[in-house]
């Protein structure tokens, strides 16, 4: 048991690390608590909480839920970053307008076309490695998407709607 606890340790230790970085997220005080009344490392209490709703989230919504909470949550939270931080942020808005514009259009894709969860195999996996694709700083996908795929047939159709407000152009 002392040689599983000290290959243990490191791992215990990056955990609890994690959990200090991000106290309010990680709720640091109620696992530092429940480390103290049991003796038990925290790490464990937030690794056995971290399974159990996922778990949940997999027993109640699947791997659709999971594919959608992987593409709602982070950029949710980088979008609202994004639009509270004042004027220096424009980019990043700009980058996260066309994330939700891509993701739209995947999911509106997804539930018209529902077979095609059933017809190709780790669709979820598929669609969770596309979404984060998609936001990933590194990658931008969603601008490529964007700018290949989604602009060029929504600006024809946008400037053939566009309304005439009266002024005269020179």
């Amino acid at each position: 048991m002392d040689k599983a606890m000290e290959k243990l340790e490191p791992v215990i230790q990056k955990v609890d690390n994690f959990i200090a970085q991000y106290p309010s997220v990680t709720q640091y005080e109620k696992f530092k608590d429940l480390e103290e009344k049991t003796g038990y490392p925290k790490a464990l209490f937030f690794v056995g909480m971290c399974s159990l709703i996922m778990f949940m989230v997999i027993v109640t919504g699947g791997m659709k839920l999971l594919s959608n909470l992987i593409g709602f949550l982070y950029p949710a939270y980088m979008s609202f970053k994004a639009l509270d931080g004042g004027k220096g942020v424009d980019g990043d808005a700009t980058q996260w307008m066309m994330y939700w514009i891509t993701f739209c259009s995947i999911n509106l894709m997804d539930e018209t076309f529902s077979f095609l969860s059933s017809t190709i195999p780790m669709y979820y996996f598929i669609k969770i490695g596309l979404v984060v694709w998609l936001y990933h700083p590194k990658t931008t996908g969603a601008q490529i998407i964007y700018s290949s795929g989604v602009r060029p047939y929504l600006m024809p159709m946008m400037e053939g709607s566009s309304v005439t407000t009266g002024t005269k152009k020179d």
